[in-house]
């Protein structure tokens, strides 16, 4: 009662609103089907989903043109002229600028703001909410909605369900996050369910995004009593559990399939297949290939990789390269990789600190298995949140120097 209070009963109810609707964007689906159920209007999901975005936005509007500075209209406008200039420049892309142009610039670039706007410590409970309701819907969804065999045309075409895995990844990395830095029943029940239905979409990436997060944050970050005696026991039962894999591997095989999930990543466990690469090796040696042949400076563009059938590099780095060149690819990586790092090293806050990390492995680390940065929302709120720390550490700084400079002129006299 007292978080919907302070949340939605205050003057920046549709700001709050817009920020959690970009944080649980992947219920806007659920939205729609629950409007495709309702008489009367199920013929209308996309517009309802319309009206309602719209409304929250323009609603949050004028808190949002209230917040931004100069250095956030300096950013959407840079992001605007280098999506025109690819529009004039790389003929070869066109159709698929314009294809992707309204996704780019009103969804995915817009979502900086979302980072710059965010005050962790204030969205924290909000968001985790979200995050239990978003797993709570997929697993509800998937597991209990989708069994009925009459609905299982309906399914997404194919083996798995890769995009829905990465959607639900931030969501799953939050809530381990939050229950390995204050225990709680629902906290953990929430996030084994969440890494359950990772494992049961059949993605390898997202599992290995969450498995280097937890153990970075848990070995790293996590400080609690006792912790040396709780990691050291930790890897014991690890190590004991190892003994019992192939038990294990096959419990959770006829789990999923009893609920018909994919298998898909237990049966590369069984068969040792679980490293063995779907084409990304071809894919990366390819696409060097291409730049190494070619008089590539410029590289070849936004959304240049859609004339394969791949439709993005598989590799954070070679995204940069390929679509910017080697020089004003790396460029770009090495000022967000150094935004990224000096935010987290000037950062006094350990919650954001770790927020960072969350927001790394969800993205970057992303972005070595799938995924292109030019339609990754939340790299872009990472950029924006990291922003907003370095700028707050500027102006701390231009505050602090004139009281040590008046402290040294009274010692001195």
């Amino acid at each position: 009662m007292k978080l919907f209070k302070e949340f939605i009963i205050t003057r920046e109810v549709f700001l709050n609103l817009l920020i959690m609707l970009m944080w649980g964007h992947l219920l806007l689906s659920y939205f729609r089907g629950f409007i495709g159920m309702v008489p009367g209007i199920g013929n209308y999901q996309m517009e309802a989903q319309v009206v309602l975005v719209v409304c929250i936005i323009v609603a949050a509007l004028p808190s949002v043109m209230n917040r931004m500075a100069v250095i956030d209209w300096l950013f959407l406008a840079s992001c605007l002229c280098i999506y025109i200039l690819n529009l004039g420049i790389f003929h070869k892309n066109y159709d698929f600028l314009i294809e992707k142009m309204f996704s780019t610039l009103c969804i995915v670039i817009p979502y900086f703001l979302m980072g710059r706007l965010l005050d962790i410590d204030k969205y924290l409970k909000p968001m985790l909410f979200i995050s239990t309701l978003c797993i709570a819907i997929s697993a509800f969804y998937f597991l209990i909605y989708m069994r009925d065999p009459a609905k299982m045309a309906e399914r997404y075409a194919g083996e798995y369900y890769m995009h829905q895995s990465y959607r639900l990844l931030p969501h799953v990395m939050l809530l381990f996050w939050q229950t390995i830095k204050k225990f709680r029943l629902w906290k953990f029940t929430f996030s084994v369910l969440g890494m359950f239905l990772i494992i049961a979409y059949g993605t390898r990436g997202p599992l290995a995004c969450l498995g280097v997060f937890c153990i970075i944050y848990f070995f790293f970050y996590a400080n609690f009593r006792f912790a040396l005696w709780i990691k050291g026991g930790i890897i014991g039962t690890v190590a004991l559990l190892s003994v019992f894999t192939q038990q294990i591997l096959l419990f959770l095989q006829e789990t999923l399939s009893s609920v018909n999930m994919s298998t898909r990543i237990i049966d590369r466990m069984l068969t040792g297949g679980l490293t063995h690469s779907t084409g990304r090796d071809y894919i990366k040696v390819k696409l060097y290939d291409i730049l190494e042949t070619t008089d590539s400076f410029w590289g070849f563009g936004l959304y240049s990789c859609e004339h394969f059938t791949w439709h993005y590099p598989h590799d954070y780095i070679l995204d940069f390269f390929y679509t910017f060149g080697y020089t004003i690819g790396g460029l770009l990586m090495l000022i967000v990789t150094y935004i990224i790092c000096k935010a987290h090293i000037v950062s006094n806050h350990r919650i954001e600190k770790e927020f960072i990390l969350l927001l790394t492995c969800a993205t970057v680390l992303k972005m070595f298995f799938s995924s292109t940065f030019i339609q990754e929302e939340f790299y872009f709120a990472l950029i924006g949140f990291c922003t907003s720390i370095l700028i707050r550490h500027h102006y701390n700084k231009q505050a602090i120097c004139p009281l040590k400079c008046q402290a040294k002129n009274t010692l001195t006299t």
